[in-house]
C-alpha cells in the first residue's frame, strides 16, 4: 500500500509540473509560419487581441482574425490573446469596459474559442502609457481587473518583474497574486516556470515568456503549465 501511494503521489507531482511549449505573437503571421512553429512542438499559441492604439483610445488589433483563422487551419487548439489596454493620462482612452467589450465582440462575432485572456501589463514609450504615478497605476489596473471580473472573462495577467517595479514603483506592489501570472524573463530556460526573480506577491506562475527570439523572427517564445 505505502509503495502504490508512493507511485501516486510521484505520478501526481510529474503531472502539476509537466509543460507545454508555446508562442505569442501581435505581427500578423501566415499558415506556413504557424504550420513550422506547431510542427515544432510550439503547441500554444497567444495572439495579441487587442492593441493600446493611443491616438484613437484603443483597438481591436486588425491582425488578429486572420492570424487566429490561419492558426486553426494548421491545427492549433490551445489559442489565448492578449489585452494590451490603452492607458494614459494624455491619451484619450476609452473606459476599460468599452475596451473589453470591443474585444468580445470581435471574439463573438467571428466565432473564435479563445482560453484565457492575458491583461497584458507593460509600458508603451512611444505614447506614454502607465504616467499616473505608482498609486495612480495600482487604481487602474485594479479597475482593469474589476472590469474583466464584471464582464465574466476567463483571465489572467501579464508582466515582468522589471515593468512591474517600474509601473507600481515596488516589485513587490500586490495588485491580486491570486490570478494566474504569465511572465517574462529572458534566460532562454524553457524548463522551468520557477520565479527567480519574484513581483506582484506571486509564488507561481501559468506561464513565462523566455525569449523574444524565434527562427521565423515573428514570435516570442513561452512555457505554460498543462
Amino acid at each position: 500500500m505505502l509503495c502504490s501511494t508512493i507511485l501516486v503521489l510521484a505520478a501526481s507531482a510529474t503531472s502539476a509540473y509537466s509543460l507545454v511549449h508555446g508562442v505569442d505573437n501581435s505581427a500578423p503571421v501566415d499558415g506556413g509560419t504557424y504550420s513550422k512553429a506547431i510542427g515544432d512542438g510550439f503547441t500554444h499559441l497567444v495572439i495579441r487581441g487587442y492593441e493600446d492604439a493611443c491616438s484613437s483610445g484603443g483597438q481591436v488589433d486588425p491582425y488578429f482574425v486572420p492570424s487566429y483563422h490561419n492558426a486553426r487551419a494548421v491545427g492549433y487548439t490551445e489559442i489565448d490573446t492578449y489585452w494590451f489596454p490603452c492607458t494614459g493620462t494624455g491619451n484619450p482612452c476609452k473606459s476599460y469596459t468599452d475596451q473589453l467589450a470591443e474585444l468580445g465582440a470581435m471574439l463573438y462575432s467571428n466565432g473564435t474559442d479563445v482560453g484565457r485572456i492575458w491583461l497584458y501589463i507593460e509600458n508603451d514609450p512611444s505614447c506614454g502609457t502607465w504616467n499616473y504615478g505608482a498609486d495612480g497605476n495600482l487604481q487602474q489596473a485594479q479597475a482593469m481587473v474589476a472590469a474583466l471580473r464584471d464582464g465574466g472573462y476567463y483571465f489572467g495577467i501579464y508582466s515582468s518583474p522589471g515593468e512591474w517595479g517600474t509601473i507600481f514603483g515596488s516589485q513587490g506592489v500586490v495588485l491580486d497574486s491570486s490570478i494566474p501570472l504569465w511572465f517574462a524573463t529572458y534566460d532562454n530556460d524553457d524548463s522551468s516556470l520557477t520565479l527567480s526573480s519574484p513581483f506582484g506577491g506571486w509564488t507561481t506562475a501559468e506561464g513565462k515568456q523566455y525569449s523574444d527570439h524565434s527562427a521565423s523572427g515573428v514570435f516570442n517564445l513561452d512555457i505554460f503549465a498543462n
